[in-house]
């Protein structure tokens, strides 16, 4: 048998890997780690560098380095392919056109202000001024209430929450199924549930979450959440010195600050990673059954 060795705080996860993992993770670290206490070795791994063996999985990474002469392993880290997990978990659209990005990205950040909207058109409260108003903002012209309104249904049209048709002079504001769900739902946290995976649903909030994560062979850093980064990565570039670029990924941005917040997913913010717990997004998707 040999010792598995680690620093503290990844023996801490080590000890309680459901906590810090979601289950598709925690059962394939399980099985490497009980590989490499039985064998201090894995007969299929990788030499990440001439000090590091990686082991690859479906889910993880895990970078290791075998002292045999000590039956002992170094475990190194533990990295969770964030990415392919969210890929078979949600349903990415990949008609993103970058040409269009300027008119097809909402400038609305609050996520609750968005459940609020949510709640008050499934109220029967479409008209933009009155949306605005209910929503709590204000301003000296009704112009400046109304354009608040605007904003919340822009965001709610782009997350596929909301479907906007014109019927003769009308234009008709209804909730999707997915806007339904989050009307409907029996609490705070499973209306918070549905509204991220509908954020992770639309292509530039995962083009960026893609980019900002904890990158599944890297030890080392990846691209750190700013404005630059999510200007670079969603603008064509001569857009990205406008002031509505610079408004719009600000919205991007706090959405993903957000997501990450109350999702577990691990992003790279002021150059350090941020490994949050409780990953509810890899509880079981929603498919309009009875969730609680």
């Amino acid at each position: 048998m040999f010792e598995l060795v680690s620093a503290p705080e990844l023996q801490k996860k080590i000890k309680n890997l459901e906590k810090y993992y979601p289950p598709e993770v925690s059962q394939e670290v399980k099985h490497f780690l009980e590989i490499l206490e039985k064998d201090g070795h894995l007969s299929k791994t990788n030499f990440y560098d001439i000090n590091t063996n990686e082991i690859s999985g479906l889910y993880s990474n895990i970078f290791y380095k075998p002292v045999l002469e000590e039956n002992k392993v170094i475990l190194i880290d533990i990295r969770m392919k964030a990415a392919d997990i969210f890929r078979e978990r949600f349903t990415i659209e990949d008609d993103w056109d970058d040409s269009n990005c300027i008119d097809s990205i909402p400038q609305y950040d609050k996520p609750k202000k968005i459940i609020q909207a949510i709640l008050l058109i499934h109220q029967g409260i479409t008209d933009s001024y009155e949306l605005g108003q209910k929503l709590g903002h204000k301003g000296k012209k009704d112009i400046y209430i109304s354009r608040h309104g605007q904003y919340a249904k822009q965001a709610l049209e782009a997350l596929k929450l909301i479907t906007r048709t014109r019927q003769g002079k009308i234009m008709v504001t209804q909730l999707t199924q997915k806007g339904q769900l989050i009307a409907e739902a029996h609490n705070e946290n499973l209306q918070e549930r549905l509204l991220i995976e509908a954020m992770l649903s639309y292509p530039p909030v995962w083009r960026i979450i893609d980019a900002v994560s904890l990158k599944q062979s890297q030890l080392n850093n990846g691209l750190v959440l700013n404005d630059e980064v999510v200007k670079e990565l969603t603008f064509p570039k001569e857009f990205q010195d406008a002031d509505t670029s610079n408004r719009r990924s600000q919205t991007l941005k706090n959405w993903i600050k957000w997501i990450s917040k109350k999702s577990g997913i691990p992003i790279y913010i002021h150059k350090e990673g941020v490994q949050l717990t409780i990953p509810m997004l890899f509880a079981e998707v929603i498919d309009g059954g009875d969730t609680e």
